[in-house]
């Protein structure tokens, strides 16, 4: 089973590779890099993104999402986690000029999770796919360094989907293959601009 994830990893990371490797026709291309703060804020959480131009209007954009930390809450001792490996690729609409200013996006993702509640102590296991939009606003604050906020929602399928009342008992409560739709993408970036 760990060998078939690692597969599935592999494939996802190529085909974000490949976003970068096909070549791009632009006069004035532009590579940025980015981490998210509100991610590394929400149980800290890694995060990459990276965004290359391909027209005075548009980029392509991929990016990952990391966690493997538990923690355990003083008063209760229950463990306390938002583990999850994400990937996603899209692309960006700049009506001003690409990397500064408005933008929507659209994006296809992948995410396999394991996490307890905050507010009700419950375990959710599974893997996500689905699309998103997005928008946001890019500021520059100079020639190579942004920051940028933005928000989306996505949806698709939750499939390998558990949800337990509680991770020591380990009692299902909904199990099976669900239709989503969530927030996603809620950022506070900064953005290093080559």
């Amino acid at each position: 089973m760990k060998k078939r994830t690692n597969l599935n990893r592999l494939h996802i990371l190529t085909l974000i590779a490949a976003l970068f490797i096909v070549p791009i026709s632009a006069q004035a291309q532009k590579v940025a890099v980015s981490t998210n703060l509100f991610d590394w804020a929400n149980f800290a959480t890694v995060n990459l993104e990276a965004g290359v131009s391909i027209h005075q209007h548009f980029s392509i954009q991929a990016g990952a999402r990391y966690n493997p930390w538990k923690f355990k809450t003083q008063k209760l001792g229950l463990p306390l986690y938002k583990n999850q490996t994400t990937a996603y690729a899209g692309f960006r609409y700049w009506p001003w000029y690409v990397l500064s200013g408005w933008w929507v996006g659209a994006q296809a993702q992948y995410t396999g999770y394991s996490e307890t509640g905050v507010w009700r102590h419950a375990l959710d296991t599974g893997k996500a796919l689905g699309a998103g939009l997005s928008f946001g606003y890019t500021l520059m604050l100079n020639e190579n360094f942004n920051l940028e906020f933005g928000a989306g929602v996505w949806g698709g399928r939750r499939f390998q989907h558990t949800l337990y009342c509680c991770p020591d008992c380990m009692k299902v409560r909904q199990s099976g293959p669900q239709n989503f739709v969530a927030l996603n993408d809620i950022s506070v970036s900064v953005m290093y601009v080559f």
